[in-house]
């Protein structure tokens, strides 16, 4: 009755009680202790939580842990290698039961996997678009085993829907947040490489006209290369990406066009060497400014954990403080034993020293790097100046010699 009313005087139910009471809990990590004190409050008072709480909690646990992501990844790489051993139309057809039950056997990793991130959250399952590729490949796969392929037209359909299962191995990307980045670029890109490529096919209709025209004509021409408006916007893509475009060219000056040499150079020089990898740069550097999104953002939340494992440690210690004295009955020395006693070797140290920061540190090291390198600069500059002045003491010396002989002889003259 104590626990509800307390409950109930906070004014926000299960979540405050939580916050008030749990805070210690929280920074020792003892997460299923103050959850289920939490729950059975709030379930007195009167709350709507989850009844599934202990089933809940060890689903949760699971799809949350390292080795969960871990299983999966080995299975779409095995999903992957059996789909490539499949391939090979011998093997395929002597192990044709064991692929099919392997296909099965993956399938239901794959169906448990969504069953159970479903469970745990849907709203933010669906809310990921990864997520959401994932159960479009899921359903996909799916159809197969639950269509029928009587007649010809169907197994053909049902080809073309199996081969649709390659698309699984594309769950990595769920699970790699590198790729994820490279994703991301690849799709912010597509706004700037669609401006790059309407110029380009531009610039290919304008010579598809001028080509066929030209080197088009059925009786002195190239029909085959040039013929139409189709097949020139297929030879000027073969000369775009260079590939080719020699035995292209032969052609041409087998006919007696050799005029036709300055068109080709002047397209593979506006269309290769400006246009084309104008659309490689594009995407080159929008993939680096990703990369560098994704490192800042890895960044943050190491700081943010670091952050919060910090006022862990700190609520913690307040609070056994806290409890130390309100249960102290003796001197302060009994105080400070009891308090000794609470301490783990496998505790963190919070420093809120300047000189333990590791900005601080950074500074301070790249300020040695920046000393050691004027100390070196100085002690080349200190060689030189002692080389100077050796070269100067030497010629004075040199110079009070000849004046010593010169008064020498002008004694022994006298």
């Amino acid at each position: 009755m104590e626990l509800n009313a307390d409950v109930k005087e906070s004014g926000s139910g299960y979540f405050r009680f939580i916050i008030q009471k749990g805070a210690s809990q929280i920074a020792l990590r003892r997460f299923s202790d103050w959850d289920a004190v939490g729950r059975a409050a709030a379930t007195a008072a009167g709350l709507n939580v989850r009844k599934d709480t202990e089933f809940y909690d060890y689903i949760a646990n699971i799809t949350e842990k390292t080795l969960f992501d871990g299983l999966i990844m080995v299975t779409i790489i095995l999903n992957a290698l059996f789909m490539a051993l499949e391939t090979d139309y011998d093997l395929k057809y002597k192990l044709f039961g064991f692929f099919a039950i392997a296909d099965e056997f993956f399938m239901a990793i794959y169906t448990m996997e969504f069953l159970m991130k479903v469970y745990v959250n849907p709203g933010v399952y669906w809310k990921n678009g990864y997520n959401v590729f994932d159960a479009i490949i899921l359903v996909i796969s799916f159809v197969p085993m639950f269509a029928d392929g009587g007649d010809s037209s169907a197994m053909g359909t049902m080809r073309i829907v199996r081969a649709f299962r390659s698309l699984r191995v594309l769950k990595t990307v769920s699970f790699i947040r590198g790729l994820q980045a490279l994703v991301v670029a690849l799709f912010k890109t597509m706004k700037s490489v669609v401006y790059v490529l309407g110029l380009m096919f531009l610039l290919m209709f304008i010579f598809a006209i001028i080509g066929y025209y030209y080197f088009g004509d059925p009786n002195t021409g190239d029909p085959e290369n040039w013929g139409d408006l189709g097949c020139a916007l297929f030879t000027l893509f073969s000369l775009v990406t260079v590939d080719g475009w020699t035995d292209l060219q032969q052609n041409l000056d087998d006919l007696g066009m050799n005029s036709s040499r300055i068109f080709t150079i002047v397209f593979i020089l506006i269309g290769y060497f400006i246009f084309f990898n104008m659309f490689i740069g594009v995407v080159i550097m929008e993939i680096q400014h990703a990369t560098k999104r994704f490192e800042n953002e890895v960044q943050s939340e190491r700081e943010a954990s670091l952050t919060q494992k910090k006022h862990a440690i700190i609520q913690r210690q307040k609070n056994e403080i806290r409890n130390l004295i309100q249960s102290q009955t003796g001197n302060f020395t009994k105080l400070v034993q009891q308090f000794n006693k609470s301490l783990r070797h496998t505790d963190y140290t919070v420093m809120e020293d300047l000189c333990t920061s590791m900005s601080f540190i950074d500074i301070y090291l790249t300020t040695l790097d920046h000393q050691d390198t004027t100390v070196n600069k100085l002690q080349q500059l200190y060689s030189e100046a002692v080389l100077i002045l050796s070269d100067l003491l030497e010629e004075d010396l040199i110079e009070m010699e000849q004046k010593a002989l010169r008064e020498r002889k002008i004694k022994m003259r006298a």
